[in-house]
């Protein structure tokens, strides 16, 4: 009987997604075998220490996953952030992506965040206030709350396809983009989160600039 559970814990752990439940049904799987090699009629010692072995490892890593899961708890401003942009992300792991971020406060008469032309060596999330994307001097589009800016050159590292400055007090987040385009090399998931992100937010932008080409205005 032992035999059997054992078997179908690993095989879940084939179907699971969670990298943290995989590895408790790994310890569960491996305790069974262990006490199924030690009740044979002739104990499998070998087999059974080579499972305690598993264990051993499999315990280490569930404690630095617990570990880095407690430290992911988010503030309430955090959680809502998440929720709003970055639904598909783990919270532990938005919690180092968001963390990984600097705030920053512009206004009108600030320093515009991107120039034409220019190399783009940041990301920013607006997260209050607005801001207005100019090409040669015209204003073709805004950014809200919601919004990044930066996107498109830090996809394909090229220069700034528009000059983006405040037209409002705003807030934002601010991604250094060489240590963001690190970390998203080391974080699959995180990546996949932030990639949907991005693409979400491209697709919400180019909707509201079909409307304001509908309706006349910019």
């Amino acid at each position: 009987m032992l035999i059997h559970v054992a078997n179908l814990l690993l095989l879940g752990c084939y179907l699971v997604r969670d990298i943290l439940l995989l590895r408790v049904a790994a310890v569960v799987a491996s305790g069974c075998f262990i006490a199924y090699f030690m009740m044979l009629e002739v104990p499998n010692w070998e087999a059974a220490a080579w499972n305690v072995v598993y264990v051993v490892v499999n315990a280490v890593q569930i404690a630095l996953l617990v570990r880095e899961r407690m430290r992911g708890q988010l503030t309430p401003a955090e959680a809502a952030l998440r929720e709003r942009i970055f639904p598909w992300m783990p919270a532990h792991k938005f919690a180092t992506l968001v963390r990984l971020a600097s705030p920053a406060r512009v206004g009108p008469g600030d320093p515009a965040l991107v120039e034409r032309g220019h190399p783009v060596s940041a990301l920013w999330l607006v997260e209050g206030g607005e801001l207005e994307v100019l090409i040669d001097g015209r204003r073709v589009a805004t950014c809200i709350p919601g919004d990044f800016v930066g996107e498109m050159a830090f996809i394909d590292r090229a220069a700034a396809s528009a000059t983006v400055r405040a037209c409002a007090p705003s807030t934002l987040l601010v991604w250094n983009a060489e240590r963001l385009h690190a970390m998203l090399g080391d974080e699959p998931e995180i990546q996949r989160g932030f990639h949907a992100a991005l693409g979400t937010n491209m697709s919400q932008k180019l909707r509201r600039k079909a409307m304001q080409a509908v309706s006349g205005s910019v």
